[in-house]
């Protein structure tokens, strides 16, 4: 089959995967599908498990570590770049290009998204994260099982390891699930690794029961992404949900998703909150862990316990960070929780500390700015989850934001929301979430809406983008 350059402008991505690409499948034998990875591939889509098998090749990445943007079109420039790519797949070339990221809705191959192949570009190894926050198991099934899928995105160059464990929650470990924990090890161009839960039936108790899977220490080329933690419920089909309602109702979080300090700032603070029911004693633990910055040269390594009494919803903890002379560019470590005791769940479980140096960049009050300009969400996934960035600043700092109709409509395709993002100094990154409906009647395609920033405090402006766009897919 012969096709014309100029149909590459209207073909989508998801037919050149699966039309064009078909050839390279056999290479890496059965693959994992795209969904896996990315939040707006339907399971179940034609072109579900060809993007899955051309992203493991290299071949193909998507808008970003979440989205792929199925339905859009591509580009001739992409159309080459994809090309190439395969060419050299099937000829064992190791192309300087082959983990250079193309999106399925612009042909950008800029120094900030290229890499060789090799490991020594800063993101060539990829996040670790869990393909989902949750899953849910009936315990009444006869050896049942769930399944979970730890996948690796944003790269796949080089190799490395991280650790997991599952324990805390309200589930016993021995009673009511296997306990399972270990070192999962991903070699080079490994995107995605499956680990069983062995699920027990204790009739001793009755109530769903909760137990935290939580992935930590990456090592070598790979870095932790988000989410690293995920509740799993074990359901009891035999009593009422809301039996077990207040037992899964505490979570204990990071105050925020990034943060940052300048490098003559002495300490940066890490705030822990916890909410929902915070009527009993509950703890977690913390540490942080190198990234590009070291423990004893740019910052001092710190571990312990947060243990909050009953009432208390906040803990804090500091960190030194080193102050030199030179011009040695930005540096970032991780603080990260782990181990809930007492019944809680973790929420955000591990955030980048950015050291910023000032003798390259100056920190001044900063400017606040939606993370992209655009985000995707299919109706099925409920929620979209939008982040906020405050970026050249480490002071506080608040500012509003709010939807507005576009050819979606509120109370129809998503639900109205407004509120105010209150930014602690050190505090560099934060998330709200908008409820995506899915009614029983809808317009068909693609509808959107707006999102804006607004009325930004402590003399921090705004930055492009401050009026991002929300597509919702069918």
């Amino acid at each position: 089959m012969r096709i014309r350059p100029s149909y590459l402008r209207v073909l989508p991505a998801t037919f050149l995967a699966g039309i064009l690409f078909g050839v390279a499948v056999s290479s890496i034998g059965a693959a994992f599908k795209g969904s896996v990875i990315f939040q707006d591939v339907p399971r179940g889509n034609f072109a579900d498990e060809a993007i899955g098998e051309m992203y493991q090749l290299g071949i193909i990445k998507g808008l970003d570590s979440a989205h792929f943007g199925p339905d859009q079109p591509l580009t001739r420039a992409q159309a080459a770049v994809l090309f190439k790519r395969l060419r050299d797949e099937i000829k064992g070339i190791a192309s300087s290009s082959s983990s250079r990221s193309v999106s399925s809705s612009s042909a950008s191959t800029s120094s900030s998204s290229s890499s060789s192949s090799s490991s020594s570009v800063a993101g060539a190894g990829g996040v670790i994260r869990f393909d989902s926050t949750g899953y849910v198991v009936d315990r009444n099934v006869s050896t049942a099982k769930v399944q979970v899928i730890i996948v690796r995105t944003n790269g796949n160059q080089g190799g490395g390891t991280v650790d997991y464990v599952f324990s805390g929650g309200t589930a016993v470990a021995g009673k009511d699930y296997q306990p399972l924990s270990g070192t999962l090890t991903f070699n080079s161009r490994e995107t995605s690794k499956k680990l069983d839960i062995q699920i027990l039936n204790n009739t001793s108790s009755t109530g769903d029961k909760t137990v935290t899977l939580t992935i930590k220490n990456p090592t070598g080329v790979l870095a932790l992404g988000t989410p690293n933690s995920a509740v799993l419920t074990i359901d009891d089909p035999n009593v009422s949900s809301s039996s077990s309602a207040s037992s899964a109702a505490t979570t204990i979080s990071l105050s925020a998703s990034a943060y940052g300090t300048a490098e003559n700032g002495g300490t940066v603070t890490i705030t822990v909150n916890r909410t929902g029911v915070v009527t009993a004693a509950m703890s977690a633990n913390y540490a942080t862990g190198n990234g590009t910055a070291s423990s004893g040269v740019d910052y001092t390594s710190v571990n312990g316990t947060l243990s909050f009494a009953a009432g208390e919803t906040s803990k804090a903890f500091t960190v030194a960070v080193a102050n030199n002379n030179t011009v040695d560019g930005n540096r970032t470590f991780t603080v990260t929780l782990s181990s809930p005791a007492g019944g809680a769940a973790l929420g955000v479980a591990s955030a980048p500390v950015t050291i910023n140096d000032e003798e390259t960049v100056p920190v001044a009050s900063g400017a606040l700015k939606f993370n992209t300009q655009q985000y995707s969400v299919t109706r099925s996934q409920g929620t979209a989850t939008i982040t906020v960035n405050h970026v050249l600043g480490v002071g506080a700092a608040a500012v509003t934001y709010a939807t507005s109709n576009g050819s979606a409509q509120a109370g129809r395709d998503y639900t109205d929301t407004s509120g105010t993002l209150t930014y602690a100094a050190g505090e560099t990154s934060k998330t709200f979430t908008v409820p995506i409906l899915n009614p029983s009647t809808t317009l068909s395609g693609e509808l959107t809406f707006t999102l804006t920033l607004s009325s930004p405090t402590n003399g921090v402006t705004l930055m492009d983008p401050s009026i991002a766009t929300i597509r919702i897919y069918q």
